[in-house]
């Protein structure tokens, strides 16, 4: 039998997200140490069909079976599929920058290189996050843009700009910027090229490995600090 979602979803001919037959599960909560286990056997499977079948067209149920669990704990973990879906967003955010707005009062904030570096790797140690994107979020419609922004962007832009407008203040970063822009800029340079992988590796060499990501972020570093114009200063 067809699956009327997805194919309202992803259109004639697209592969509708399946639907296995019920494993017998334990009853009850988890206990123990296979408590975290559950969880994150649930966040890694939400993840795979979220991303192959988008958000939409995945119940709770298929979620369950492909994690192995009762879909019940879902609910119970997360309070239910649009929970379990924050939870992943969440986990976007670097913990280095996510704990910046509880920075306690006369603590060093993060450097501008830092900042970069952080976003950065996250981007390139979890390839997912770029069709996540692509298909939920930038296409007209996307179905959790409204959700992604509240969770990723307008969380994440105003504490970067915060500890940005303190590097201005102690005189580590020129004084004529503007911080609101320079999250821009920083964004857009940290991500971008593993937002276009399929692009830019092509074209340009990204890949998510070690080497091209250290080689990357020094580029990308001095580039923010020095410009291009010779020994640093405006052409």
């Amino acid at each position: 039998m067809v699956n009327k979602t997805a194919l309202a979803v992803h259109g004639p001919g697209r592969e509708p997200p399946p639907n296995p037959a019920r494993k017998r599960r334990g009853r009850g909560r988890p206990k123990g140490a296979s408590a975290g286990r559950v969880r994150e056997r649930l966040l890694e499977a939400a993840r795979e069909l979220f991303l192959r079948y988008g958000y939409r067209a995945v119940s709770s149920r298929q979620i369950g079976a492909a994690a192995g669990v009762n879909f019940a704990m879902i609910r119970y973990y997360f309070g239910g599929k649009p929970g379990l879906y924050r939870e992943i967003l969440q986990g976007l955010v670097p913990p280095e920058i996510a704990g910046l707005d509880a920075m306690q009062v006369g603590r060093s904030p993060p450097k501008l290189a830092d900042i970069l570096s952080n976003i950065t790797r996250v981007w390139a140690a979890n390839p997912w996050i770029a069709g996540f994107v692509l298909r939920e979020v930038l296409v007209p419609g996307g179905p959790m843009r409204t959700m992604f922004l509240r969770e990723f962007p307008e969380r994440l832009a105003p504490i970067v700009e915060r500890a940005l407008r303190a590097e201005i203040e102690r005189g580590a970063l020129r004084s004529d910027l503007d911080p609101k822009l320079l999250v821009l800029s920083v964004v857009s340079l940290a991500v971008f090229p593993f937002l276009g992988f399929p692009l830019t590796s092509r074209v340009f060499g990204v890949r998510n490995d070690e080497e091209f990501v250290t080689r990357f972020l020094r580029h990308t570093q001095a580039l923010l600090a020095c410009g291009v114009a010779p020994g640093g200063r405006p052409a």
